[in-house]
């Protein structure tokens, strides 16, 4: 018979003990763990080879995002508690209760017949009716210009529509903020995830923390500062993050990974995989814009791809970019991709790499520099697609190359 593999949480620290010292010398368990903080918790959920939580006590650091990872991976959680507020605590985390004086054997069994149980909707003054839309910018491995692509929409529909928000939901590290010259330090999407996994963001404190990229664009929320921080993102964290997005602006542009995939892929046990954001800012989004590079390999990259892409999502949602397109080569490239995949690109963005550097170098996007070009242009039929607004150029606008 396998044994059972155990954490326990301090939350009543002398009855932890107690308790953790006969769960150790029970025949029939093996005690990997005491956690004393959340940190640790999450260091044993995401390394795997454990089967149940025991709580003893009700800790302040277990929380709604702790319990739900812990649930979504399929890890009970059985609460050893001594009054009604402990409880009461855990019973909406989705914990199994038992009194403070179960035997071990009570507890063995209890962690061996519960089932894993979401926590319970709490009241919350936190923004949660998604009535924005969230648009995610994907693409394949190969540099496709995902993130190019996304700033120059997020600008794009901001020049219509104030109330907009550009993400940088990249797990592998963002670029967003150097891209757009922000030198100054700006809360990140670590920050924001652990704000609204408490219940404390909102639009009014995106807007107090954050920055407008400029007057007339989007607030940005900038990525991970450094790649190795992706765990610091909780799956809750994230979801509730996406959530107060869609609640508080009326549109939500986020630049996502590259990589789909999951669990299954053999990366970490428990849900806690790198790929999880990206995965379900596709799956969360209205429309998703897939970026294909027109070039031989981006192509080929960008159809292999795509296949992973229509596993994790719905396929009707998804508007497919063909972004650095060579002059003339519009109706090959699209061809291409219409007949291996049965869509057409909605919009075609042409190779410029002089005007794209230029725009680097001086923190800028293309519509700033040049909202009449043909990048911007290309913009504006891409958010005609994605029922997103675009403001309107009257001829001596468009005459004059300007706003």
């Amino acid at each position: 018979m396998n044994r059972l593999r155990l954490v326990t949480l301090a939350g009543n620290p002398d009855r932890e003990a107690e308790v953790a010292a006969v769960l150790a010398s029970h025949a029939g368990t093996d005690l990997l763990m005491r956690c004393m903080d959340r940190v640790e918790l999450l260091a044993a959920m995401r390394g795997g080879g454990i089967d149940a939580i025991v709580s003893v006590g009700a800790p302040e650091w277990f929380d709604a995002s702790s319990a739900e990872e812990a649930a979504r991976g399929n890890l009970p959680v059985v609460g050893v508690v001594g009054d009604a507020s402990e409880a009461d605590r855990l019973g909406r985390l989705g914990a199994s209760l038992l009194p403070s004086d179960a035997t071990a054997e009570e507890i063995v069994a209890r962690c061996l017949s519960s089932e894993p149980e979401l926590p319970t909707t709490r009241p919350s003054s936190q923004p949660s009716a998604p009535d924005g839309r969230l648009i995610a910018v994907w693409g394949p491995k190969g540099a496709p210009g995902r993130s190019s692509l996304a700033m120059e929409l997020a600008y794009e529909i901001a020049a219509a529509e104030d109330a907009t928000l550009l993400i940088d939901g990249d797990p592998f590290g963002g670029d967003l903020l150097q891209m757009l010259g922000i030198a100054e330090e700006v809360p990140t999407v670590v920050w924001a995830a652990s704000m609204a996994a408490k219940d404390e963001l909102d639009a009014a404190r995106l807007e107090l923390d954050l920055r407008r990229s400029s007057a007339r664009g989007p607030v940005v929320l900038p990525g991970l500062p450094r790649a190795e921080l992706w765990p610091d993102i909780s799956e809750f964290g994230w979801r509730q993050l996406l959530t107060v997005a869609r609640s508080s602006f009326s549109s939500t542009i986020c630049d996502s990974g590259f990589s789909l995939e999951g669990v299954d892929a053999g990366h970490v046990a428990n849900g806690a995989e790198r790929n999880r954001m990206t995965r379900m800012a596709l799956a969360e989004a209205d429309r998703v814009v897939a970026v294909c590079r027109s070039d031989p390999v981006g192509i080929k990259n960008f159809l292999w791809a795509f296949e992973d892409l229509v596993r994790v999502i719905d396929p009707e949602k998804v508007r497919i970019v063909a972004n650095r397109v060579t002059r003339g080569d519009e109706r090959v490239v699209g061809g291409l991709i219409r007949k291996h995949l049965g869509k057409h690109p909605v919009a075609y963005v042409p190779d410029d790499p002089t005007a794209f550097s230029t725009a680097v170098r001086e923190g800028k996007t293309l519509r700033e520099i040049s909202p009449g070009g043909a990048v911007p242009t290309a913009m504006r039929a891409l958010c005609a697609s994605l029922g997103a607004p675009v403001k309107r150029r009257g001829l001596m606008t468009r005459l004059a190359g300007s706003r």
